[in-house]
């Protein structure tokens, strides 16, 4: 048995795809007999406690990160909670306060640490540098930063090869795990989705006999691209009702999407519908036919593998770094421009019932190779793998 420390600057009641992954990990080294401890930044608590697991550290807010607080990194309350919790393993999963407070107790414990990259950053930094002048200040500055972390831990994780690219551009030469990402998809199985709640979302959503229903679920930033999407979407099926596309999550774009699907006159069939609940989400995929996503930023997109499981043949924007994501013919097909979008749009709709069955099922079936089981088994080689190695 194995005692494990996660550490990330967010979790729960904040919901994202890094948290969706700690959850699942959390839970699956439970189920094998290990002992976890999530720790992370709470902006709603001016003490350290520990709750379900869990320990939530005070932290100011960052308003324009929602979810998000800075942590003092170098708290000796927290490291003595750490201390008497005796991990053997310290697990970083965001790299800023929480990432370096790991770092200082691992320090202090004498412990090793495992760290994944689940997030490209170079498509982030308009968030601390607007302006592409100001970006290519920072990157520099943001690639040694990566490097020295990753270069710190003793066994880095990545769910695609899009880590290792971005981390060879950081200048880290060292052998990258690659583990895809994984969730408890059972939810969103057909099977344990009530037929009587699909029909109620599409009745909500006007979501007719006959339509083409294409959903994307996820943060609603600059680096999701939701504006190319919307605009792809607008330049074929502009005008013609049977096609609709719903857009789930919230996030500082909100406003700029909303202008957006106004000025290009879809409003009728393009809806942003906010923030829905996860457990709410299963009903909403299942009223869908397609789900498509823009995004040039994803590692392995845990709202992606959500879709397939509830039997959404994926349009993927090409992305040559996460293409193994995507089997043409089995689970998606990826797009470079706006006529390939309006194709394979078109193509889904003109299939018969029969043939859109089959494609659901076929697509269910491939996300059994995203299995907690296969998963956390490999994470845990990692994690002895890393134990070993400091021990030497």
């Amino acid at each position: 048995m194995m005692r494990i420390a996660i550490f990330a600057e967010t979790y729960f009641p904040f919901i994202s795809g890094i948290v969706t992954h700690i959850q699942t990990l959390k839970e699956s080294l439970e189920e094998s007999g290990h002992e976890v401890l999530i720790v992370t930044a709470s902006p709603k608590t001016n003490r350290h406690y520990v709750k379900d697991g869990v320990l939530y550290c005070p932290a100011i807010p960052m308003k324009r990160i929602y979810g998000y607080g800075f942590s003092n990194p170098l708290n000796l309350e927290r490291l003595k909670i750490i201390r008497e919790f005796n991990p053997d393993v310290l697990h970083i999963h965001t790299e800023f306060s929480m990432g370096i407070f790991a770092q200082f107790a691992a320090r202090k414990l004498k412990k090793p640490i495992v760290y994944t990259l689940h997030t490209m950053y170079d498509d982030y930094l308009f968030y601390v540098a607007p302006h592409k002048f100001g970006q290519k200040m920072v990157k520099p500055a943001a690639h040694l930063y990566f490097r020295s972390t990753a270069n710190k831990a003793t066994e880095i994780i990545g769910p695609s090869l899009k880590v290792v690219e971005f981390l060879r551009r950081c200048g880290v030469e060292r052998h990258i795990n690659i583990i895809p990402n994984t969730v408890d998809l059972s939810d969103f199985l057909p099977q344990n989705v009530s037929p009587d709640d699909i029909s109620s979302v599409r009745k909500t959503l006007g979501i007719r006999e006959g339509d083409t229903a294409i959903c994307f679920v996820g943060r609603l930033g600059k680096e999701k691209s939701i504006d190319t999407l919307i605009e792809f979407f607008a330049q074929n099926c502009k005008g013609n009702e049977q096609y609709k596309l719903f857009i789930i999550g919230d996030g500082p774009e909100k406003n700029n999407l909303a202008r957006q699907i106004q000025d290009l006159n879809v409003t009728s069939q393009v809806k942003l519908l906010g923030r829905i609940e996860h457990a709410s989400l299963p009903p909403y995929y299942h009223a869908c036919d397609l789900f498509a996503t823009a995004s040039l930023s994803e590692m392995n997109s845990i709202s992606m593998l959500e879709a397939m499981a509830s039997g959404l043949y994926v349009l993927q924007r090409l992305d040559i770094y996460n293409k193994n994501q995507i089997e043409a013919g089995e689970n998606g097909e990826t797009f470079t421009s706006s006529k390939e979008f309006g194709a394979l749009v078109f193509a889904q709709a003109a299939m018969t019932a029969e043939q859109k069955a089959e494609r659901r099922e076929r697509v269910t079936a491939f996300t059994n190779r995203y299995g907690k089981k296969e998963f956390v088994a490999q994470v845990l080689n990692v994690y002895e793998r890393a134990i070993a190695e400091y021990k030497k």
